[in-house]
Parts: C-alpha cells; sequence; structure tokens
C-alpha cells in the first residue's frame, strides 16, 4: 500500500516570487546602506567642535569598524548559504542552497521532541510567528518555507502548498506520529484533501480583523475620555 502512495505521492518543487524578491533585496540593500552611513557620519553629528570630533572619532571608529566587519562578514556568510530551491517528495523536504549543500527533513528521521509531550508535529512560536515544528532526535526542528530568512535571496510563492505536501507526506508515510489539530487550523490546511483551506483562512482573518477592530475602539474610546477630562 505504502508503494502505491509513493507512486502517487509527486514532488513538489518551490516557485520564486521574482518581484518580491527584489523588492526584499532591493529595499534590504538600501536600509543597510544607509545604516552604513549614518554610523559613519555619526561622530560629526554629535561633535560640537573640533577637537571633539578627533577624541570621538579616535574612539568610535576602530570600533564602528571591527562592528561593521563582522556584520557584513555574516551577511556574506547567510548569502552562502541561502535556500534557492526546496522539494517535497516521497522521503521528505529537501532544502537546496546557495552553496551547493543541501539540508533534509526525512520522514524517517521524524519522532518525539522534549518541547511537546503530546504530539511529534505541532506548532512552535518564533519571533510572533507561528512555525511548523518537528521532533528530531528529541529536538525542535523548525521547518521553514517561504525563505524569508536573513540572507535570503529567493521569495518562495507557493509555500503553503509546500507545507500541506510535507504535512500530507508526513500523514501517508508516518501514520505513527501524531499531528497537533491545531496545525491544519493555524496554517489553512484541509485535513483531509491537504489543500489550501480558503474557508478556513478567511474565518482566521475576519476573527483576527474583528480582535484588532475591538482593541482600535477601545483604544479610541480612552483616547476620547483622556481629551474630554
Amino acid at each position: 500500500m505504502q508503494e502505491d502512495f509513493r507512486k502517487e505521492f509527486l514532488p513538489l518543487v518551490s516557485k520564486p516570487n521574482w518581484i518580491i524578491t527584489w523588492l526584499i533585496n532591493i529595499f534590504g540593500g538600501a536600509l543597510l546602506l544607509v545604516m552604513f552611513i549614518v554610523l559613519a557620519v555619526f561622530p560629526l553629528l554629535v561633535s560640537g567642535s573640533i577637537r571633539i570630533l578627533v577624541v570621538v572619532g579616535v574612539l568610535y571608529y576602530p570600533v564602528w569598524a571591527i562592528a561593521m566587519y563582522h556584520f557584513f562578514r555574516h551577511i556574506r556568510k547567510n548569502m552562502a548559504i541561502a535556500i534557492k530551491k526546496i522539494r517535497v517528495d516521497d522521503t521528505g523536504i529537501h532544502f537546496y542552497k546557495r552553496d551547493g549543500s543541501i539540508d533534509d527533513v526525512l520522514y524517517s528521521q521524524l519522532g518525539p521532541s522534549y518541547l511537546s509531550d503530546d504530539y511529534e508535529v505541532y506548532i512552535s512560536k518564533e519571533h510572533k510567528t507561528w512555525m511548523l515544528a518537528v521532533g528530531i532526535d528529541r529536538n525542535e526542528t523548525k521547518v521553514v518555507f517561504d525563505g524569508t530568512h536573513l540572507g535570503s535571496i529567493y521569495y518562495i510563492k507557493n509555500a503553503r502548498a509546500l507545507r500541506a505536501r510535507f504535512i500530507e507526506g508526513i500523514v501517508r508515510f508516518r501514520p505513527d506520529l501524531k499531528i497537533d489539530p491545531f496545525v491544519f487550523k493555524e496554517f489553512s490546511i484541509h485535513p483531509e484533501k491537504f489543500t489550501f483551506d480558503g474557508k478556513r483562512y478567511m474565518k482566521h482573518v475576519l476573527e483576527g480583523a474583528i480582535i484588532i477592530g475591538i482593541i482600535l475602539l477601545i483604544s479610541f474610546g480612552i483616547m476620547f475620555l483622556v481629551v474630554k477630562l
């Protein structure tokens, strides 16, 4: 039966959104350039005289040069390992990087995580964003699908489909693993068809909009009362 599943389970490859990719790179590069210029002329902005400028410059620029060196070295290192393609197939998910290396999260590797007692596949929050998490060697591994991490040069437009296909692969090839039902709810995935559930997504968006609207109404109400008093 599993062999039949493998024949039916066609590979899915990521598709870059070039417009958003270029916007991210252009604005990201412009932001770095502005930061570089501001930090470079900072002593000129705070110094009121030549003597103070010399003293500040002697203390500031060596630290600035070392910090900039390590920062751009970090950016260059991340650019080298930036994800350029993601492939989901009947063995797992594979991340192809710019330097030619490949990282894999295989279905055969998945198991319990020390951060989740009830589920092997669940969601975990990072920087106020919910991410898919799995257990490998009892450690938590977060699986990224959109390619927007630091140093990334490709924004992936079919990230939802890749995530849904990966979860489908877990269900098909590792039925022994328990998946948190909240995974399907948070990522708007149909639990049987493994496709993007538009109704669930719109419900999720509507709930978020209602909560934000209530917060705004309360905030405006408090501001009105303060002004009134």
